[in-house]
């Protein structure tokens, strides 16, 4: 049979306990987030993106509900056999009123995976300011602090990590069901794994050692370093001023900062992450998830973090 692959990551799905504090949030993250016509759904979109990266429905407690993949429209059925290959049950129906398009099923662990059928989306290109790193002297004569534009929006969701109580079960399922490739491992803790074919994002998905499930961080890729430090800004004026940042990534070099949202977990903007191809070799490392950064907080990676988040 066949083997076919994910192409990336398109969104998820979560309840959570208001849509109202939701929208709030979101926007002033700079997506783009709007009620469904029957006022149920949340969906939210960098904008300028199609396919939904999040859709959040009302429930009691905030708790993931599903992972989101693009996939070519000529393999969906070559999909859907080799799912049903390794005895899950395949679905052409969203489950439960979620309305996305596409194929379905559960993983081992109870959360649905949904898989798009869609054409590669080209990642829109944003003109970034000269800069006078290494000595050079690029931007001559010019104010770059007046000219910066303070309000840019995400580019796009690029990465997404979730908590899981059997880590090496579940690399493997997704490996060899969805096509992840394992790219680097922070050694015992984190598997990052990438989708696509040519020069690809280090990572759009990864699984992180822990007690139970739950939904650790989704990531929005922003043009450069100010787009971090004024979506920081923009987020700590508007009250949410827990964060985890600025910094610089060990294992997939990219610049970030977290900003928790209302129930706990974290998301992220994120800049200047490591291309890679099929060259790359997968290393397991024993470094900080950082190489700077504020001060080291081990609830931000570790088991601890899961308890407030979601039930077991």
């Amino acid at each position: 049979m066949e083997k076919v692959a994910v192409d990336g990551l398109n969104g998820f799905g979560m309840t959570v306990p208001d849509l109202d504090v939701a929208q709030k949030f979101y926007s002033t993250f700079g997506l783009d987030a709007r009620r469904t016509d029957d006022g149920r759904a949340l969906l939210c979109n960098s904008p300028g993106r199609s396919g939904d990266e999040i859709v959040l429905l009302q429930g009691d407690q905030k708790r993931l509900h599903h992972l989101s993949f693009n996939v070519a429209p000529g393999v969906v059925d070559a999909f859907a056999r080799q799912i049903e290959a390794s005895g899950v049950k395949v679905h052409r129906q969203a489950p439960d009123g979620w309305q996305r398009q596409g194929l379905w099923f559960e993983d081992p662990w109870g959360t649905w995976i949904h898989l798009r059928p869609v054409d590669a989306e080209a990642l829109p290109r944003v003109e970034v300011p000269t800069h006078n790193f290494g000595g050079a002297a690029n931007r001559v004569d010019v104010n770059l602090w007046q000219a910066l534009e303070k309000d840019r929006k995400p580019l796009r969701i690029g990465h997404l990590l979730i908590f899981t109580s059997e880590w090496e079960r579940a690399e493997r399922f997704y490996s060899e069901v969805l096509g992840l490739r394992t790219t680097d491992r922070a050694a015992g803790k984190v598997a990052f794994m990438a989708a696509g074919h040519g020069v690809i994002d280090h990572h759009c998905f990864g699984l992180i050692n822990s007690s139970h499930r739950g939904f650790q961080h989704a990531s929005f890729q922003v043009p450069g370093f100010d787009d971090i430090g004024y979506g920081a800004w923009r987020m700590r004026d508007a009250g949410y001023g827990d964060g985890f940042g600025p910094g610089r990534h060990a294992i997939a070099s990219n610049l970030f900062h977290y900003v928790r949202d209302p129930w706990g977990s974290w998301v992220e903007f994120y800049s200047d992450m490591d291309k890679i191809t099929e060259r790359w070799t997968c290393r397991d490392w024993n470094d900080l998830p950082y190489t700077w950064g504020p001060r080291w907080s081990p609830e931000f990676w570790g088991k601890e973090m899961n308890a407030n988040l979601e039930p077991r």
